[in-house]
C-alpha cells in the first residue's frame, strides 16, 4: 500500500515568483552584455552559461539527492564526442547530432546510476570517477574519435550566424530551460522524494517512494543537461580535444556545485562563473587556479556548506535583523528558504 508522501516542504516554492524574476532579470542583463560586448567577453559569458547548464544537472544528483558523482565531465564528453562524430564523420544536420548525442548520454546516465542502487558516498564517487576516465582514456586512444588530437569541426558558418551571436543565445535559452527544469523539479513530489531517500533510503521506500526510480531519473537528467553543455561546447570552439574532458573536468563541476551551493537553484551559476573566470584571471599562472579552486572549495565547505548562495542569504538576513536560528544551516538541500 503506498503511502501519502510526508515530507517538508520546500520553502523556496513559497514566493517561487522571487528566484523567476532574479533569474530572469540576470539573464536579461547577460543577454544585453553579450549583445553589446565584444566576441572574446560574449564568449567567456558562452562558456559560463554552457558550465551552469552542465551543473546544473549535477546539482539536481548531488544536491538534491546526495548522490556523490564525480564523473559528470563524462556526459560532457559524451556529448561533445557524440555532436562531432555526427557532424564530421556521418554528416549529419547540427540539431539531429546534437539531439542524439544526449540521448545517447542519457541512456548512458541511467546505465551508470544503476551504481547508486547499492553503493553510497565515497564507494559511488570511486565508481562513476572510474566512468569519467574509462571514457577518456577511450576516446584518446582511438583513431576514430580523432585520438589525442581530437576533431576539428567545420561550423564557422554557423559560429557567425546573427554577427557571430546565435551559439550564445542558445548557450541562454538551454541554460534558462535548464533551470526552470531543475526548479520543478525542487518544488515538485520528485524532489520532495529525492531529499527524502537522502535523508533516510529506509524511511523514504515506507512511504511508497520508489527509490530505484528516482535515482534512475536524477542520473538521466543530468546526463541530459551534460550532454546538452558538452555538445554545444563543441560547436562553440569548434573543436572536440580529450583533454578539454578530461578527469579534473569533474571535479570543477563538482566543486562549482558544492561552492555555489548544493541544492540551491542559483548555485550552479555562481560555482559556475568561479569555474570560468578563474582561469580567465590566472592565464599567466595555470598552476595558481588548481591552487585557488582547491583553497576556495575547502573554505566555503567549511564555513558554509550551503555555499556562497547560503552565505550570502545569511549574510542578508543578518543586515536585516532576521538571523537564522543557531545551528540551522541557510538554504541546505533539506526544504530551508532560498533560492
Amino acid at each position: 500500500m503506498n503511502m501519502p508522501l510526508v515530507c517538508v516542504p520546500h520553502r523556496g516554492a513559497a514566493g517561487g515568483a522571487s528566484p523567476a524574476r532574479q533569474v530572469l532579470l540576470a539573464f536579461a542583463l547577460v543577454l544585453v552584455l553579450g549583445s553589446l560586448t565584444g566576441d572574446y567577453p560574449r564568449y567567456v559569458l558562452t562558456l559560463w552559461m554552457l558550465y551552469s547548464l552542465s551543473a546544473i544537472g549535477l546539482n539536481v544528483v548531488l544536491g538534491f539527492g546526495k548522490i556523490y558523482s564525480l564523473g559528470h565531465g563524462g556526459f560532457m564528453l559524451l556529448g561533445a564526442y557524440g555532436t562531432a562524430v555526427g557532424l564530421s564523420r556521418w554528416g549529419l544536420p547540427v540539431p539531429v547530432a546534437l539531439v542524439a548525442s544526449a540521448v545517447l548520454a542519457t541512456a548512458v546516465g541511467v546505465v551508470v546510476g544503476l551504481p547508486a542502487l547499492r553503493l553510497k558516498h565515497f564507494s559511488l564517487a570511486i565508481v562513476t570517477f572510474a566512468f569519467g576516465i574509462t571514457l577518456f582514456q577511450l576516446v584518446k586512444s582511438t583513431a576514430y574519435t580523432g585520438g589525442p588530437q581530437g576533431l576539428f569541426l567545420e561550423v564557422a558558418g554557423l559560429q557567425a550566424l546573427w554577427q557571430g551571436r546565435v551559439l550564445f543565445y542558445v548557450a541562454a535559452l538551454l541554460c534558462l530551460a535548464g533551470l526552470a527544469l531543475s526548479y520543478s523539479v525542487m518544488v515538485s513530489r520528485t524532489g520532495r522524494a529525492l531529499r527524502m531517500i537522502a535523508a533516510n533510503e529506509t524511511v523514504a521506500r515506507s512511504f511508497g517512494i520508489r527509490v530505484t526510480f528516482h535515482k534512475l531519473a536524477a542520473f538521466a537528467l543530468a546526463a541530459l543537461l551534460g550532454a546538452l553543455s558538452g555538445g554545444l561546447h563543441a560547436l562553440v570552439t569548434g573543436v572536440v580535444a580529450p583533454e578539454t574532458f578530461g578527469p579534473d573536468l569533474s571535479i570543477l563541476i563538482f566543486a562549482a556545485v558544492m561552492i555555489g551551493g548544493q541544492g540551491r537553484l542559483l548555485g550552479p551559476l555562481l560555482g559556475a562563473a568561479f569555474v570560468v573566470a578563474i582561469p580567465e584571471l590566472t592565464q599567466d599562472a595555470r598552476a595558481l587556479a588548481q591552487i585557488i579552486y582547491a583553497v576556495l572549495f575547502l573554505v566555503i565547505v567549511t564555513l558554509s556548506p550551503s555555499g556562497l548562495v547560503g552565505m550570502i542569504e545569511a549574510a542578508w538576513r543578518r543586515a536585516r535583523g532576521n538571523p537564522p536560528p543557531a545551528g540551522v544551516h541557510v538554504g541546505n538541500a533539506t526544504g530551508e528558504e532560498g533560492a
